[in-house]
């Protein structure tokens, strides 16, 4: 139904409306081997240029080459179309109109319009900024509304710190049991901490972990995002003097969790000088010595082991080399790169670890009622379990959610809660840290709920799901995987080893016919 001309034209407007979605589905699908899901779709609408420019490194030119092709294709085509038959839309009306109504059921119907790639695209795009624009209205009009929350003074803290890690996976933390000692000045201290060992995070992506942690929102009610009060607006009606420093950027970012942020009384953000976490020390110290009757709630958020891990460190902290620290059995299976890699995170885990003694050694000094909580926001994975270095829910597994959440208390703050209870082998979920620091704080509100409290006495262990996915179920998916991956790393092992000896026996068979005895 189209002249030449026409249908290059319109595969031309087609190419530009699906070659952004498209180029996107491919690169993801060359380097995670996964095809992109709409969760991480929308992580993608939030991500600054600075984060984005770090995912570079995952760049190599069999991707370039791939995406190159991929987009030159569809243009060279077009240029060479040529119309073959051209039917008028007089004579044939009744075909006409059965194209046009296939292709509108096409768009039309729910699940077909999800198999085409670029309308779901398009799809999750436009819902996630009317539901941007819906959160945002809602958050701000909750503001004016009445919410009493109480402070009980005898259970408060005058300094309550809340250190929220970024990619921090709590199996490379020697803390917990990891080869390399990565965390030589928190071991130190290890008979003042309760390093729990059973916490996973609600997801394996910061905005939908925060959008958890921050509120009351759950798997079930992702609605009480809106209809009750976040982290910064209780602790601000009950008479806390609130704080804010971020090494990652909130003040003009696109992240859904960024009006939640902005809350904090007092707000601090450090993205903009481009430098580790090390930054956020001295904005803390001015905030632990600013002059003030009320106490304070001060959240802290780095940005840990982000990938790239080799800019979340300064060079003095460059410990770990493989060629002088053996990363582990599995040191053999993995190139040269990888294991720079894994040098590279483990380097920045050990300066987290200086920055978290660094923070208690600040908070001890102030000889004040206090307590520290740290946790990261997901997991990651680091050549663990198979060539594979990052967080994809596309390809989750347990490193990717199972996560450190350690709590320091000062002597005196320990001494006046003796009604919370600290069993470091409670299983827990961060969906529901809001509920532990509301019972750390000595918050009363309604809608409280004291089974949802790791720390509390009436401490009841809730389903955890990671995603849509149960967490045991995840368990069982990364066992799978590693399962599968040895059987594949002993095969190559075992054919490696065949060429090996057949290398040696021709080298073998080169010398002996190649001696005078073989001449004769």
């Amino acid at each position: 139904f189209m002249t030449t001309k026409g249908i290059r034209i319109f595969y031309s407007i087609l190419l530009a409306i699906t070659i952004i979605p498209s180029t996107i589905l491919l690169s993801y699908l060359l380097i995670a081997n996964v095809l992109l899901s709409g969760g991480t779709i929308t992580s993608l609408f939030e991500t600054n240029p600075d984060e984005a420019k770090e995912f570079i490194t995952y760049v190599n030119p069999w991707i370039v080459m791939g995406v190159a092709l991929y987009v030159l294709l569809p243009i060279v085509m077009i240029f060479k179309m040529k119309q073959v038959v051209f039917h008028r839309v007089g004579k044939h009306k009744n075909a006409f109109f059965t194209c046009i109504l296939l292709l509108l059921l096409f768009l039309a119907i729910e699940p077909v319009a999800h198999r085409i790639y670029f309308v779901d695209f398009y799809r999750v795009f436009t819902d996630y900024k009317r539901q941007r624009v819906r959160e945002e209205k809602e958050i701000a009009e909750r503001q004016t509304l009445p919410f009493d929350v109480k402070m009980l003074p005898e259970k408060a803290p005058q300094t309550l710190v809340v250190v929220i890690g970024e990619s921090h996976t709590r199996h490379h933390m020697s803390l917990y049991g990891y080869g390399r000692d990565t965390n030589p000045l928190l071991s130190e201290q290890r008979s003042g901490l309760k390093v729990y060992r059973d916490v996973v995070s609600p997801q394996v992506h910061t905005i939908p972990v925060l959008r958890a942690a921050l509120t009351f929102a759950d798997h079930e009610h992702p609605e009480k995002l809106t209809e009750q009060p976040s982290l910064f607006e209780l602790f601000n009606r009950a008479g806390y003097e609130t704080y804010l420093i971020s090494n990652q950027p909130f003040e003009n970012s696109s992240s859904s969790y960024e009006s939640l942020l902005r809350l904090a009384q007092h707000t601090t953000d450090l993205s903009r000088l481009n430098q580790p976490d090390g930054v956020v020390l001295e904005p803390l110290r001015q905030a632990l010595h600013e002059q003030t009757d009320k106490p304070k709630l001060i959240v802290l958020h780095l940005m840990g082991s982000h990938i790239a891990y080799k800019y979340r460190y300064p060079e003095t902290f460059e410990h770990f080399n493989h060629l002088h620290h053996p990363i582990g059995r599995r040191d053999i299976q993995l190139t040269v790169d990888a294991k720079t890699v894994i040098d590279q995170y483990d380097n920045s885990v050990r300066y987290n670890d200086y920055l978290l003694a660094s923070m208690i050694d600040m908070l001890a000094s102030e000889k004040k009622t206090s307590a520290m909580l740290y946790f990261s926001d997901h997991g990651e994975e680091v050549y663990d379990l198979r060539e594979f270095a990052g967080h994809a829910y596309e390809k989750i597994s347990s490193y990717m959610c199972e996560i450190p959440f350690i709590l320091w208390m000062s002597d005196e703050y320990r001494r006046r809660r003796s009604d919370l209870v600290f069993d470091t082998k409670r299983p827990y979920s961060t969906v529901d840290v809001l509920y532990s620091l509301s019972d750390l704080g000595g918050l009363h509100y309604v809608g409280y709920d004291t089974s949802r409290s790791l720390f509390s006495t009436q401490f009841a262990p809730r389903p955890r799901i990671v995603g849509e996915i149960p967490y045991e179920s995840v368990v069982d998916m990364t066992r799978e995987v590693q399962q599968k991956y040895s059987r594949t790393m002993a095969s190559n092992t075992f054919f490696d080893s065949l060429n090996k000896e057949w290398k040696q026996i021709k080298s073998l068979s080169d010398k002996v016919l190649s001696s005078p005895r073989a001449e004769k």
